[in-house]
């Protein structure tokens, strides 16, 4: 939801929306194609892709591209997760995506997703980017809950979920993965902002 103050202060038409949103050690801002080389050190990993929904593994540079492509023209929805010189690490999403076969199961809010690149895992990244967004989100009342949902063979995701204060609703669903064969079982979270 947009508020009222957000329409105020919209930039003129014309000119690009340029949202950065700032954390002791990171920027979240637009991607842009420029990003495709880091962009593939994300999701190109096996196991990164089997993580996802829609990443393929392999992931061709044809395939980054487009990807990157439709993320960048979806304004305040996917954002580059950048370190102190610029270098995108990282992409996180806040998605109004449906999770789960079911249609109408999805009333939990809109879906966070975080994805680091395996060089840069293991230093905080991924919590610090999700408490940035989701502080951004609730200063501006956007949204009152926001949903993950993780596979279940998914333990640092589990782990990075819990430690960002989301609760398991106790919502299964089965899952595919572009990057996996059949479905898997995906885990159900909520964050209250």
């Amino acid at each position: 939801m947009i508020t009222r103050h957000d329409i105020d202060r919209q930039p003129p038409i014309g000119k690009p929306e340029q949202i950065s949103i700032e954390t002791s050690r990171l920027s979240l801002t637009p991607l842009k194609a420029a990003d495709i080389d880091n962009f593939m050190a994300v999701f190109a990993d096996k196991n990164a892709a089997r993580m996802t929904h829609a990443i393929p593994h392999p992931l061709s540079r044809d395939e980054a591209a487009r990807l990157l492509s439709d993320m960048a023209a979806s304004k305040l929805t996917y954002w580059a997760v950048r370190v102190e010189d610029e270098q995108l690490i990282g992409v996180i999403s806040l998605t109004k995506s449906t999770c789960g076969k079911a249609p109408g199961m999805h009333s939990f809010g809109p879906n966070l997703s975080v994805f680091i690149a395996p060089a840069h895992q293991g230093r905080g990244y991924a919590l610090e980017a999700i408490d940035g967004l989701l502080r951004w989100v609730k200063k501006r009342k956007l949204h009152r809950i926001v949903h993950a949902a993780h596979f279940a063979d998914n333990e640092p995701s589990a782990r990075l979920l819990v430690n960002a204060d989301f609760l398991y609703t106790g919502r299964k669903t089965m899952e595919t993965s572009r990057a996996r064969d059949g479905e898997h079982q995906a885990l159900h979270m909520i964050r209250i902002l």
